[in-house]
C-alpha cells in the first residue's frame, strides 16, 4: 500500500514522507521497515511494513474528506465527570489513532476543558495543553500538506 515517497500521516507526528523501505535482521528473519520523514519536525522513524496499518499510518485525506472533517472544528464538548476522569486515557487513545476526527474531536474536547477552566478561574494544566498542542500541531501538518501552507489560517483550531 505504501511505497518510498509516499507522502503518509502518522500518529502525533503528522504528514511526513517515506524515504525509504529496508530490511532488517532480527531474531527470526528478516522484518521490513518504512522510513518516515516529518515536514515539520526533525523527526524521523521506522514503522514495520506489517504493522503500519494496525500502528496507525496512512495516507492524508482527498481535500473534499478533509474539509468536510474540518466542519466539525469549534464544536462545543459537554465537560462532566466521565470525561475529567478519564481524560489522561481519552487523549492517549486518541493521539495514537492518527485519525483526523480523533484529532478533531481532541481539538474540542481540549478547547471546552479551557473555556470550562477559565470560567472557573483555574488553570488549565499542563499535561492539557501539551496534548493540545500535540493534536494542533498534527491536524495542522495534514491540512498543509493537502490544502496548503495559507489554508491553516482559515481554521480556528484553538478557540
Amino acid at each position: 500500500m505504501f511505497k518510498k515517497r509516499k507522502k503518509v500521516i502518522y500518529p502525533r507526528h503528522g504528514a511526513g514522507q517515506i524515504i525509504d523501505e529496508y530490511k532488517e535482521e532480527i531474531d527470526d528473519g528478516q522484518e521490513k521497515y518504512y522510513k518516515i520523514k516529518f515536514f515539520n519536525s526533525p523527526v524521523t522513524i521506522s514503522v514495520p511494513v506489517k504493522k503500519a496499518e494496525e500502528m496507525g499510518l496512512r495516507l492524508p485525506l482527498s481535500k473534499y474528506k478533509l474539509r468536510k472533517e474540518l466542519k466539525k472544528l469549534g464544536k462545543k464538548v459537554k465537560i462532566d465527570d466521565s470525561i475529567m476522569k478519564n481524560l489522561d486515557d481519552i487523549s492517549k487513545e486518541k493521539l495514537l489513532s492518527g485519525k483526523l476526527e480523533d484529532g478533531i474531536e481532541l481539538i474540542n474536547l481540549f478547547n471546552s476543558l479551557a473555556k470550562k477552566k477559565e470560567k472557573e478561574n483555574k488553570n488549565f494544566s499542563y499535561s492539557a495543553s501539551q496534548r493540545l498542542e500535540t493534536a494542533v500541531n498534527f491536524l495542522k501538518s495534514e491540512i498543509e500538506l493537502v490544502l496548503g501552507k495559507n489554508a491553516v489560517s482559515r481554521y480556528n483550531l484553538l478557540a
